[in-house]
């Protein structure tokens, strides 16, 4: 998955291009790490799907989040198999 990040002042701005659940899923998980972050999706009949990550070091709340997601992950396949 190619990703198109945009910088902006203290925030990146990722376009998850119409992969709203993964968008929501990066949120949260920079939400459980403590960092701040918003998710716009747009326009329902859009193609947008904007994760919005603001802090001094969005790349590493954003490495961060992506990592917490991964054992998110890992726990729930542990737990099915």
């Amino acid at each position: 998955m190619e990703l198109d990040i945009t910088e902006k002042e203290d925030r990146w701005i990722v376009d998850f291009k119409q992969n709203h659940t993964l968008a929501n899923l990066v949120r949260k998980a920079v939400w459980e790490n403590g960092g701040e972050a918003g998710y716009d999706k747009g326009h329902p009949l859009g193609e947008e799907s904007h994760l919005i990550v603001k802090s001094d070091n969005p790349e590493e709340d954003l490495e961060d989040a992506v990592e917490t997601a991964r054992e998110w992950m890992e726990d729930l396949q542990g737990q099915i198999s």
